[in-house]
């Protein structure tokens, strides 16, 4: 008991250090999966957020240019001048306007008459686009090394260029991108302007944007040093994530464990209450003619768990040493049947799986022979099914067939379940009295395409004559296997070919429609 109580408190403490550590990897992965994709969006959305400021800005700029070419006249006059100065002061973008005429020249600007021809390749945009307007970045000894120059030429021929630093144009992206994303504005093949990550790292992944309009570029980016810094700023939601998931999978643990105990406690009641249902399988002659016989399966519908398996009804009953148990209330549902169908069941044996290990202990016998006193229905209509699964040791092998000779006085019939599947082998037949060899149907489902198994099957066949046993197919679903287990001279069949297991009333009406008295 104390051993059993130490490995469970181990178990819980493995338990608990696993969802430690898994939850906070998971965490962790979650939150850097999350800033990822986040980081992702949010650089697009800044972009193309950019991309639009930009452009209002870009059309803002030429509306103020077509106003100063509206009210401007191809003169010169300390009027023209005052008034160039005055759009300038005002004006949100230029520090600087000039005026050129049709032969594109410069004849006029805020600081005064002036005489400057515009480059050509500067007139054949101005010519080429369609709004009569382009923008350019050059060098200008009036505001610096690098200033942007936007041309823009009225209907009425007159022209005004504005010449702006290049940061009154890019300064609406600074408000745009957070200090810790990187961006380049640039103008053709120059650039605009730019901000670089304070960090030296490489780039985690970048946008890119164009305004075609202008020969503008933008490309965005978010390195991985500014990643990782915004990472480490998210530590206490990772915190938070780490502890909900660990108390998730807790509950959820919890509740499987309940959920196994429950079920545990709950085949307990149901085998101590006869709860468990019994469902019979028809065993039919191979030619129509001859003796029909059933097995007895188990099957139980939980109220609170739904279906559950014969296997785990099985494995669950070994563990809670109940196996016994189940065994007795199956065979006293076969008497109970018998007893309620005493015409339909006549000449019919029903057989019972049994666990070898059952049949080992001192009161197994004993048992039986009580049981078929309580059901006298049962007596020379009973067989137990016992499972080859295992060689018997030298102190094993006499009380077994002790037991299988009382049993075989009982007038209770013997059958080898699954022979085949486990390593008892020949000699394992030719030590006990059984009357029934049942072949697994993981033969029976591989005969048609091997041809090994074919030969097995035909030795276990031979085997069985010369023992004067009977032979039982388990596992026919197709009338090809049926042809098959037919042509190795095998006396009956079980599978869903013919039926498959059902409650005691079906059961009663398939044999009543196809039973050949």
């Amino acid at each position: 008991m104390l051993h059993t109580t130490m490995d469970f408190l181990l178990a819980r403490k493995k338990a608990i250090v696993f969802f430690s550590l898994f939850t906070l990897l998971f965490s962790g992965f979650l939150t850097a999966l999350g800033l990822y994709v986040f980081l992702l969006n949010d650089l697009n959305n800044r972009t193309t957020q950019a991309k639009h400021a930009l452009s209002t800005q870009m059309d803002e700029i030429f509306i103020e240019l077509k106003q100063i070419t509206d009210n401007s006249a191809l003169s010169c006059e300390q009027e023209d001048v005052d008034r160039l100065r005055k759009s300038s002061f005002y004006s949100p973008f230029f520090k600087e306007l000039g005026l050129f005429n049709g032969d594109y020249k410069v004849y006029c600007s805020s600081l005064g008459p002036i005489n400057i021809s515009l480059y050509k390749s500067i007139v054949s945009r101005i010519q080429n686009s369609q709004e009569r307007s382009t923008v350019s970045l050059m060098d200008s000894n009036t505001l610096g090394e690098s200033t942007f120059f936007a041309f823009y030429q009225g209907e009425n021929g007159i022209g005004v260029n504005g010449l702006a630093p290049p940061q009154s144009i890019s300064s609406i992206l600074d408000s745009i991108f957070p200090s810790d994303y990187g961006y380049e504005l640039t103008l053709g093949k120059r650039i605009l302007s730019s901000k670089q990550d304070s960090s030296d790292s490489s780039v985690l992944f970048q946008d890119a944007m164009s305004l075609d309009d202008w020969s503008m570029g933008l490309v965005s980016y978010v390195s991985y040093n500014a990643y990782w810094e915004r990472f480490w700023l998210f530590m206490p939601l990772l915190i938070v994530c780490w502890i909900l998931l660990f108390v998730l999978c807790s509950v959820i643990y919890a509740l499987r464990i309940y959920y196994r105990e429950s079920l545990r406690h709950c085949v307990k009641r149901a085998i101590r209450q006869s709860a468990i249902d019994v469902h019979f399988q028809p065993i039919v002659p191979i030619n129509g003619r001859g003796k029909y016989a059933m097995e007895a399966l188990i099957r139980w519908h939980s109220p609170y768990h739904g279906n559950v398996s014969p296997p785990f009804i099985v494995e669950m009953s070994e563990k809670l040493g109940l196996i016994d148990e189940l065994t007795w209330m199956v065979i006293r549902k076969v008497g109970f049947f018998y007893r309620a169908y005493p015409k339909q069941l006549s000449g019919i044996s029903i057989s019972v799986n049994v666990d070898r290990h059952s049949l080992l202990k001192q009161e197994f016998a004993g048992t039986l022979a009580h049981i078929l006193t309580e059901y006298p229905e049962l007596k020379g209509r009973l067989a137990l099914e016992v499972t080859e699964t295992s060689v018997l040791n030298a102190i094993d092998l006499p009380v077994m067939v002790s037991r299988f000779e009382h049993i075989k006085a009982l007038g209770v019939g013997l059958s080898v379940d699954d022979f085949g599947t486990g390593y008892a082998g020949l000699d394992f037949l030719r030590r006990f009295p059984y009357d029934t060899l049942k072949l697994d149907q993981v033969f029976i489902g591989s005969l048609q395409d091997d041809q090994f198994t074919r030969q097995i099957l035909t030795s276990m066949t031979k085997l069985a004559k010369e023992l004067n046993m009977e032979l039982v197919a388990e596992g026919v679903e197709r009338e090809d296997q049926l042809e098959a287990v037919r042509a190795l001279g095998v006396d009956r069949v079980q599978g869903y070919y013919f039926c498959r297991p059902l409650p005691e009333q079906d059961v009663i009406v398939w044999l009543e429609q196809n039973m050949i008295q």
